[in-house]
């Protein structure tokens, strides 16, 4: 009798138009984003074990990251990232965006990877790969929460196109706008987790009103971004900090989020996770401490000004090619070079993507149009650009590094990596070369053996570098 008297009751509330109280829920949301293998702390920062220690003291509903899992460390790569999956699993993440560096293994590894994963790897815009999702549902706390992912759209442009030859990529916004209405049923709510340009989160934003929450990567920025009434969350790179959103709900509806960076610095271990790595890092000791050079200064790359650390792998890629030219993508060295001992673990965050030593024939020609298309580390030559030109007008001169002016008809040897040579970064003219070859040979080794000759890397430049920027 009771029971039919509060549904009597709650039925006349409803008929007058009064709807019974919502009930108020707290979301906590950990995220992260292009992590890219920092398995273990730099220079006192970041680490996976010091992550896990941040993550489990919030005590997150749910954990969602911005893709780029693999590539940049030799702890991750010289096991085609099985640590990062391993430690990930134990976290619980709830889903991953697929990155354009996820493919940097080859698809079958990829796969591998995908097979061994507790959480799904997303990406509705991006097919040829059976183990990838467009989204899934989680239920957090009553709530079923739908997470859509999506990969950036030049994704032939930032991955080797030897590993994308099955892969298919649509535009975002298409992709999305296909997707939601097959989601829209089954979530209560739903976040996307995205490994776009900032300019292709904004532009979803916009287009998805509806989409209160991005969870993003692959500008490896720092930021929190409010769009109308859509958040964009980025927490940089390499583990070097958590982010946290809290999400008030009432019922269903979101009615405020508040965000936050939590740096990962001066954390303890989680031990659990440290079990985990132990097995991985002892393998890798001594081969990673094997001491190859050394540098006088703190070197950093630059596509604003001349750097040393440019020149010196451009030099060093000549040298082993016996080339009269050598090219490197400014995009590609993927850490500095510390003060003091240089190591092979140090080479190998420096240049961690399996990319070998190709050579080849280019025309005066080729080399000026490539040239003009965007600022690259250069050996062999002197280089002026200015980038506050309109793309793809941005040399100014170039000529031999004695001086000599390039002879449109005239053909020079060049060295570059095989990423490049195949056109990537949008270089076509490399990929147009004749008298092809790839010596097979990795680009760090090319670099390790070059430091035999010359073991002392400076901070001193040589001037064949101009860049205009104002």
């Amino acid at each position: 009798m009771r029971k039919f008297f509060l549904s009597f009751i709650g039925a006349l509330l409803l008929a007058g138009g009064l709807a019974l109280p919502q009930t108020a829920t707290n979301l906590i949301l950990i995220h992260t984003n292009d992590m890219h293998g920092q398995v273990l702390p730099r220079d006192g920062s970041g680490g996976m074990a010091e992550l896990a220690t941040i993550v489990r003291r919030e005590h997150p509903d749910l954990i969602l990251d911005g893709g780029d899992m693999f590539t940049g460390t030799m702890i991750s790569d010289e096991f085609f990232g099985k640590p990062m999956i391993e430690i990930l699993n134990k976290l619980g993440y709830g889903a991953v965006a697929l990155g354009n560096h996820e493919f940097d293994y080859g698809v079958p590894e990829l796969r591998n990877r995908l097979k061994e994963a507790r959480f799904p790897v997303l990406s509705a815009n991006v097919s040829g790969i059976p183990e990838v999702q467009p989204y899934t549902i989680l239920n957090v706390k009553g709530l079923r929460i739908g997470v859509i992912g999506l990969t950036v759209e030049n994704l032939t442009d930032v991955t080797h196109p030897k590993n994308l030859a099955t892969i298919k990529v649509a535009k975002p916004v298409d992709a999305l706008r296909d997707i939601l209405p097959k989601v829209r049923p089954l979530a209560d709510l739903i976040f996307l987790v995205v490994h776009v340009t900032f300019d292709e989160q904004v532009q979803l934003a916009k287009a998805f009103p509806e989409i209160r929450l991005i969870v993003a990567g692959h500008p490896h920025t720092l930021r929190a971004t409010q769009v109308g009434q859509t958040l964009i969350v980025e927490t940089g790179v390499s583990t070097q900090n958590v982010g946290k959103v809290e999400i008030r709900l009432n019922g269903r509806t979101i009615d405020s989020m508040t965000s936050q960076t939590i740096p990962v610095r001066g954390v303890p271990k989680d031990p659990e996770i440290q079990a985990v790595i132990a097995p991985y890092e002892r393998q890798l000791a001594a081969r990673s401490a094997e001491r190859i050079g050394e540098a006088t200064d703190f070197l950093v790359k630059s596509d604003t000004q001349e750097s040393p650390l440019n020149n010196f792998l451009a030099d060093a890629l000549r040298d082993f090619a016996g080339t009269e030219i050598a090219f490197h993508n400014v995009g590609g060295i993927r850490a500095p070079l510390r003060k003091g001992p240089i190591t092979k673990g140090d080479m190998y965050e420096v240049l961690p993507f399996q990319n070998t030593v190709v050579t080849m024939s280019l025309s005066g020609a080729q080399l000026k149009q490539l040239l003009a298309r965007r600022v690259i580390a250069v050996s062999g030559l002197r280089v002026s650009w200015d980038i506050t030109r309109p793309y793809p007008n941005l040399l100014v001169s170039a000529t031999l590094a004695n001086g000599q002016p390039l002879q449109d008809a005239m053909r020079y040897t060049v060295a570059a990596n095989d990423f490049m040579a195949a056109g990537g970064d949008g270089l076509a003219e490399l990929n147009q070369g004749t008298s092809v070859e790839d010596t097979g040979t990795l680009l760090r080794d090319a670099v390790a053996s070059y430091l035999t000759e010359h073991p002392i890397v400076s901070a001193a430049t040589d001037g064949r570098v101009t860049i205009q920027s104002r």
